[in-house]
């Protein structure tokens, strides 16, 4: 049988979860129509034991791939090049599906040929189990669920991994490739497809829950400080693909969406850090925005909130007086 979807799950010592994410996708009506690809990134613990588990309990479901500790994007790479289903998905290990939510998907994707599928979604709070329910919009506007195009969806669209599902075929087409042993790629997932995605279709019903609120996510500010090499490296990348590859309009609007939340959230890593340690890595990726993506660096100021404002002192400056300035108007930034 032709797999309708493909569903990577990048898993990293994932033993003590990956149980509830395999199952959540195996036990429905719609499993024989799902590749479920478990890509065990270089586990230390029994992930791979697991995942030779679940291949030989659910062979016409679960594919199973062994490799070498790359990070999140270089799972993303290996099951790409082995999926083989008409759309591909990713669910993260410690994260799940709902069964109603899975089967009306796949559903829905026998019949569509849209290059990008949207649906809505739960944040599930890690230490109490509280769900909230998400959308890809930013906006209730009704016309969305009936969109068919990214122009129909421009003003509203904020591009989430958890809410979309994408044509595996759009994703070769434009020769995806996400960085390896990086943190924050799903950045890169979501953004450099746009120039492909031609066609949309907007599925009203809930399908992934994504967990929250773990001191272990990358997302946690501490993380981010210490990670915040890889974040760096990000932005720099996305911002660079937007100025060498974004041409038209409405995909320019969306991507400067997405764009400006990563860029807020970078300098505001730079802003609570020690400013003495902060000021040679801002003023490192000031000088490559304005190299590399100029039109970006310009529209920093207004992308970043009040943050802007120690921006455009300091750059008028030539950053003499960082520390000093930030000290006076952080409790601005609050």
């Amino acid at each position: 049988m032709n797999k309708v979807l493909s569903i990577s799950v990048a898993a990293y010592n994932a033993a003590d979860c990956l149980d509830k994410c395999v199952k959540s996708l195996v036990n429905n009506q719609v499993a024989d129509k799902l590749e479920i690809i478990i890509v065990n990134d270089g586990s230390k613990d029994a992930t791979a034991e697991l995942g030779r588990k679940y291949q030989a309990e659910y062979p016409n479901s679960v594919v199973f791939i062994d490799k070498e500790n790359g990070g999140h994007g270089s799972t993303i790479n290996a099951s790409l090049k082995a999926a083989t289903g008409k759309y591909y998905k990713i669910v993260d290990s410690d994260d799940w599906v709902e069964k109603a939510g899975i089967e009306k998907l796949v559903t829905a994707l026998e019949e569509s040929d849209a290059d990008l599928v949207l649906n809505s979604f739960y944040n599930v709070q890690e230490e109490s189990g509280e769900k909230t329910y998400r959308s890809v919009f930013e906006s209730q506007d009704p016309k969305l669920r009936a969109a068919k195009t990214l122009a129909d969806i421009k003003d509203a669209y904020n591009p989430v991994m958890h809410g979309s599902t994408f044509k595996t075929q759009v994703l070769r087409d434009c020769h995806l490739k996400i960085d390896e042993h990086c943190f924050y790629v799903d950045n890169e997932m979501m953004l450099y497809p746009l120039p492909y995605i031609k066609t949309v279709q907007v599925l009203d019903f809930p399908v992934y829950d994504y967990l929250i609120g773990s001191v272990g996510q990358s997302i946690n500010m501490k993380n981010m400080i210490k990670n915040r090499a890889q974040h760096v490296h990000v932005v720099e990348q996305v911002a660079r693909y937007y100025t060498d590859q974004v041409t038209d309009p409405v995909v320019s609007e969306i991507y400067l969406r997405l764009l400006q939340k990563i860029i807020n959230k970078q300098y505001q890593i730079f802003f609570t850090m020690d400013s003495k340690q902060a000021k040679g890595e801002l003023l490192d990726f000031e000088e490559y925005l304005q190299k590399h993506a100029p039109a970006i660096y310009r529209q920093v100021p207004e992308m970043i909130g009040r943050k802007g404002q120690v921006i455009s002192f300091n750059r008028r400056t030539g950053y003499k007086f960082y520390g000093l300035t930030l000290n006076i108007l952080k409790p601005l930034m609050k």
